[in-house]
């Protein structure tokens, strides 16, 4: 007579089946495996955010450049609680305050993806003013409006010469607010930023509405930012 394989017959001689014992110990080893592989999940998870938010501020400063070749200046920044055909366009002027809010998507031509970080939250945008005129000749406009610092409060610039016709200045700061999202405008005709507890004073300092920024490892921001002279070298071609 033939006989038919099952785990059923495969027991030791004996033994009726698994013991509570023996289920109980695989069960704890798959919840030590599934604990091991958690935190190495999550950190492929926040890499990945990370590299898509760097990939959309490289491509919002190539949208930039483009834009600063054609028209010979820089672009304001869009109003972030705007709604409908105005979501997403620049501002046609940018002084003080409004030299701040979210890339001007729809004016670049973009897609609306882009605007934001790979936490899917608005990449807040800022600008020197003086370069965002509608009449300006860019190698020759003094800005100094945008203050950025290293951890230390140093400046991230070297300080201007006596000599310096045009010292060099802070062109543009693209802001990703981090995972957390703290600081980061609401948008679609929603007022505000995202709220927070608790921050760090630099985070707190990228937020606030005093125009100075700091690069910090003490806050969960990613800061990307050019300064004039660099900006017209390595991305634009004025004619």
């Amino acid at each position: 007579m033939r006989h038919v394989f099952s785990f059923s017959n495969f027991k030791l001689e004996g033994e009726e089946g698994f013991s509570l014992l023996e289920l109980s110990i695989v069960l704890i080893i798959l919840g030590i495996l599934g604990g091991l592989s958690l935190p190495l999940l999550t950190a492929q998870i926040q890499r990945a955010a990370l590299v898509k938010t760097r990939s959309h501020q490289e491509y919002v400063l190539g949208a930039i450049a483009a834009y600063v070749e054609k028209n010979k200046r820089f672009p304001c920044p869009a109003i972030p609680q705007e709604i409908g055909v105005e979501y997403g366009v620049s501002q046609l002027h940018c002084r003080g305050q409004r030299a701040k809010g979210i890339v001007p998507f729809k004016t670049l031509g973009i897609s609306e993806m882009y605007s934001q970080d790979g936490f899917k939250r608005l990449i807040t945008y800022v600008v020197e003013p003086e370069f965002a005129k509608v009449d300006t000749t860019l190698q020759n406009e003094s800005g100094g409006y945008i203050t950025l610092l290293r951890e230390d409060g140093g400046a991230v610039l070297a300080p201007p010469l006596v000599t310096d016709r045009n010292p060099n200045s802070v062109a543009l700061l693209l802001i990703s607010h981090g995972e957390s999202g703290i600081g980061a405008f609401i948008g679609k005709g929603q007022t505000g930023k995202i709220p927070g507890e608790n921050v760090s004073p630099h985070k707190r300092e990228n937020f606030d509405d005093n125009f100075t920024f700091i690069e910090s490892n003490q806050s969960d921001d990613i800061l990307r930012w050019e300064s004039r002279d660099q900006f017209l070298k390595h991305y634009v071609k004025l004619r």
